[in-house]
């Protein structure tokens, strides 16, 4: 579990979703997007402001359709003042992809993206990110 910015929060396991009372009390997340192709368990007590769940397995299922519908939802709660966790099983393939596009939405080059992803040891490219990524930063007219 770590803050990627000041406001998205990556974390993954089972152990997020059945302590998230703690969770959300230590970190002030208050919004959740989940990556993966099994139904998650459920965040309860306080429930999430709002919830995304991005039915994806690793790189190649992901699509820019999921991309976008994840930066999407992380912009619209930051605009809100939340605070938004990525969940995972395990926090680290599946998230990869989504932290570069929020980066890039921001406004980050592809290779400063690619550079800072590199940087940390638990979220450096893999597989298709960097295409998947390419073709986002290009305005998505390839599907990966």
């Amino acid at each position: 579990m770590t803050w990627v910015t000041d406001h998205i929060f990556v974390a993954g396991g089972q152990l997020v979703v059945e302590d998230w009372a703690a969770v959300q009390a230590q970190t002030e997340v208050t919004a959740v997007v989940t990556l993966a192709l099994e139904q998650p368990g459920i965040f309860t007590h306080p429930t999430p402001w709002a919830w995304l769940w991005l039915t994806v397995d690793d790189e190649p299922s992901y699509t820019l359709e999921h991309l976008k519908l994840g930066v999407h939802f992380v912009q619209a709660a930051q605009a809100a003042g939340r605070r938004v966790l990525l969940h995972a099983p395990k926090g680290v393939h599946r998230t990869r992809p989504l932290v570069g596009a929020c980066m890039l939405a921001h406004g980050k080059s592809f290779a400063r993206v690619i550079r800072e992803l590199e940087q940390r040891p638990w979220l450096p490219p893999y597989k298709g990110d960097a295409e998947l990524l390419r073709n986002f930063a290009a305005g998505g007219e390839k599907e990966n």
